[in-house]
């Protein structure tokens, strides 16, 4: 018998004295096993995967919570996985409260916590740049077939997600242009809505541009350890590596270039209407620790991931978030050198239109 079949007999043993006052304390509202009580339909809506996904390719990440003995009444990896992908897809311990099993809150938070915490830190072996040649050339052309953009290998974006204050005398900070809390993540997306790359460290108040020039992937960049440019928007200096549109085009080559580059472009908002939209957390924003939330930040980057390795990407129980679109154009220099770069590579490649 599994430790999730004894949790569920030992919840049904508590039932059966719930009312005479006595058994342990600790006991499940709904004492039903989930992957049998819901369609897998239901299961998906619910739990944002399906049950076989969840119990071959998530639920193998947590065996290190798996306790040896049952001292303690520890709860099995199955209920505190599933209460944390609850969570993720609600945002909301209100909207948990069926599923929690009458878990008290502060177990439900410690229970987020350690989850989100294991599946953070595997999220380098779902989230990375293809390292084979072959396969960044395969990037390349999956890109250009969007909108004839050449030597792409992904697009860049920055998204706030909001969090209560911190509080302390550094909350301000976190403050972003908005008037809300958040931590300004930056993603770079590939062109099967995959992340490549995902930073969440940086407090509301950052600027993209500042995010990206301190970043591991403008290092890689600029060492040419990745061969290809990136594209964003107008919030990022434009470079060598990193082409932005142009902010006044005045040219067919130059306007080409912005039609083509938008369209390529907008795959990472893409992206991120469906990572929010599977997971709400993301969206409506978290009550939580705001190293917690880095954790669950990092998780929901891995799950999206294994999501799109399963081919389970397009939205069919939820809809797509809507994303802001707000852009802080920065100033462009045209003697630059990443001004002149760009021009260069439109010379280069859109010379013909």
């Amino acid at each position: 018998m599994s430790d999730f079949e004894q949790y569920v007999e030992y919840v049904q043993y508590t039932k059966r004295f719930r009312n005479v006052g006595v058994g342990p304390r600790r006991y499940l509202r709904d004492y039903s096993d989930p992957f049998t009580k819901y369609s897998v339909e239901e299961f998906h809506t619910r739990y944002r995967f399906t049950p076989d996904v969840v119990k071959s390719v998530i639920l193998p990440m947590l065996e290190s919570i798996r306790k040896p003995s049952k001292r303690g009444l520890p709860f099995p990896p199955e209920i505190m996985l599933l209460i944390t992908l609850r969570y993720y897809a609600t945002g909301s311990f209100q909207k948990m409260q069926k599923d929690v099993m009458n878990i008290c809150q502060q177990s439900v938070s410690r229970i987020i916590a350690q989850v989100s915490n294991l599946i953070a830190r595997k999220m380098k072996k779902y989230v990375k740049f293809p390292t084979k040649t072959e396969d960044l050339n395969l990037v390349k052309q999956k890109f250009y077939e969007i909108s004839h953009f050449p030597e792409v290998i992904g697009c860049i974006d920055c998204t706030h997600i909001k969090i209560r204050s911190p509080g302390g005398n550094t909350s301000e900070v976190y403050r972003n242009r908005k008037g809300f809390f958040s931590i300004n993540i930056q993603i770079v997306v590939g062109p099967n809505l995959e992340f490549f790359n995902l930073v969440a460290r940086w407090p509301g108040s950052t600027q993209d541009s500042f995010i990206y020039n301190n970043s591991s992937i403008k290092q890689r960049l600029d060492a040419n350890e990745l061969e290809g440019v990136i594209l964003g928007d107008s919030e990022f200096n434009t470079s060598s590596t990193l082409l932005t549109p142009f902010v006044s085009p005045n040219s067919i080559p130059q306007e080409q270039y912005n039609k083509s580059h938008m369209e390529t472009c907008k795959t990472v908002e893409h992206c991120l209407g469906i990572w929010k939209g599977r997971f709400p957390c993301l969206q409506v924003g978290m009550c939580i620790k705001v190293e917690t939330v880095v954790a669950v930040i990092c998780a929901c980057a891995a799950l999206h991931n294994i999501a799109v390795s399963v081919g389970d990407i397009t939205p069919t129980n939820w809809e797509m978030a809507e994303i802001d679109d707000d852009v802080v154009t920065c100033n462009e220099d045209p003697d630059s050198e990443g001004f002149v770069a760009r021009q260069l590579f439109v010379d280069r490649y859109f010379q013909n239109y």
